[in-house]
């Protein structure tokens, strides 16, 4: 359930574009997906570089109008080394052409991240799966891992 909007470090993104979460664990768009199922992306990267990833490729997702959470600054060196480790940003996606041209928007970005030492952190594990097998990875960047959802919203 939704907190009262409050500001927080959302890494220089707009406070009022986002809820809070999970015992403040996450920042979600107040702008929710509308597909019922279809992919959904998770942004991988080292404990330690979120900050300068999520800068770098959270305006690309605002500005593409899409529907995604990111973990908040101050928990997720705790958030990676759980069964959610590796799942800093989560995109809500959708089918596969959305999807696809998420990925062809970010991850020319998140491959110059990586250009610029940015490292990926751990490969995210499938929630269906009951966290036992990995997520597939696309793009080119090696920080994008994605699966399919028949309820993308719950999931």
């Amino acid at each position: 359930m939704a907190r009262e909007p409050q500001t927080y470090d959302l890494y220089g993104q707009p406070d009022d574009e986002y809820d809070i979460y999970r015992d403040f664990t996450f920042a979600e768009t107040k702008l929710k997906t509308g597909h019922i199922s279809g992919f959904k992306l998770h942004v991988t990267v080292a404990t330690g570089q979120h900050d300068q990833l999520a800068r770098g490729i959270l305006p690309t997702l605002r500005a593409l109008h899409t529907h995604h959470k990111v973990v908040l600054p101050f928990r997720y060196a705790t958030f990676n080394t759980g069964v959610q480790a590796g799942k800093f940003i989560t995109v809500y996606a959708g089918p596969e052409e959305p999807a696809q041209d998420i990925v062809d928007a970010i991850d020319p970005v998140l491959v110059a991240l990586r250009n610029q030492g940015i490292n990926p952190g751990p490969v995210p594990m499938a929630r269906p799966s009951n966290h036992t097998e990995m997520e597939l990875p696309i793009g080119r960047s090696g920080m994008i891992r994605w699966l399919w959802l028949q309820d993308l919203k719950r999931g």
